[in-house]
C-alpha cells in the first residue's frame, strides 16, 4: 500500500493527484497505460476515488479542530469552576472539622472528586444545600459562602454542563468523521495499488516514465 506510517496523509494525496494528471495528460505514458486497461473511464473512476477519500479528510481536519477548541473552551471553564470549589470546599471542612453532619450535608466526606460526573454531582449537591438548608445557610454564613455565591456558583455549573454536552458531540462527530477518512483513505491506497502495479507493467521498458506518476525507479 502507498499509504504507510512513513507518509503523511497530505504527500499521498499530492502524490495520488500528480499520478491521476500525468496519466491523462502525458500522451507517452497515456498511450502505454491505454494498453492494459488504464483509460479513461479507469482514470476517471480514480478522480472519483480520490474526490470521496480528499472530502472525508478535510471534514475530518474540520471536526478535529472544532473537537480542539471546544474542548479547550471546556476544560478552562472546568479549571475556573474547580480551582473556586476546592476552596470552598477546603474552608468548609476546616470549619465543620467537628460537625460531621454538616460535613454529610454538603457532601465533603470523602477525597476531591476527581472524575468529571463525581465533580459535577458534588458542586451540585454543595451549593443547593446552601441555598436550601437555613442551617447550612447559617453555618456557612461565618465564611461568606452566601445563597447568592451559591446560585452564581450554580449558574456556573449550568454552563459548563452545556460546554460539556457540546464538547462530547464534538468528539462524536469527529470519530466518526475519522473513520469516514480511514475507510476513505483505504479505498483510495487500495486504487493507487492497482493503478501503480499496470503502470509498473505498462512502462516496464521505459522505468524512468514511472517517476512522472510518482513512482520512484530504483537504480
Amino acid at each position: 500500500m502507498w499509504l504507510s506510517p512513513s507518509i503523511s496523509e497530505s504527500k499521498f494525496f499530492e502524490r495520488v493527484r500528480i499520478a491521476l494528471t500525468n496519466a491523462e495528460s502525458h500522451s507517452e505514458i497515456r498511450a502505454a497505460l491505454i494498453e492494459y486497461g488504464v483509460n479513461e473511464t479507469f482514470i476517471a473512476e480514480g478522480w472519483q476515488v480520490f474526490n470521496r477519500a480528499k472530502e472525508t479528510w478535510e471534514r475530518n481536519k474540520m471536526e478535529v479542530s472544532e473537537t480542539r477548541l471546544s474542548s479547550n473552551t471546556y476544560h478552562n471553564a472546568y479549571t475556573e469552576l474547580e480551582m473556586k470549589f476546592k476552596r470552598h470546599r477546603d474552608l468548609s471542612l476546616i470549619l465543620c472539622k467537628r460537625d460531621p453532619d454538616m460535613q454529610i450535608l454538603l457532601g465533603l466526606k470523602g477525597r476531591f472528586p476527581v472524575a468529571y460526573n463525581k465533580f459535577f454531582d458534588n458542586v451540585k449537591l454543595y451549593y443547593t444545600s446552601i441555598i436550601t438548608i437555613p442551617e447550612v445557610q447559617t453555618k456557612m454564613g461565618v465564611i461568606k459562602i452566601t445563597p447568592e455565591v451559591a446560585t452564581s456558583q450554580l449558574t456556573e455549573l449550568d454552563h459548563l454542563l452545556t460546554l460539556r454536552a457540546d464538547y462530547d458531540k464534538e468528539k462524536g462527530e469527529s470519530q466518526d468523521a475519522t473513520v469516514s477518512k480511514n475507510a476513505g483513505l483505504h479505498e483510495l491506497s487500495e486504487w493507487m495499488d492497482n493503478f501503480d502495479i499496470l503502470a509498473e507493467i505498462a512502462l516496464y521498458d521505459k522505468p524512468q516514465r514511472l517517476e512522472v506518476l510518482g513512482l520512484l525507479v530504483r537504480s
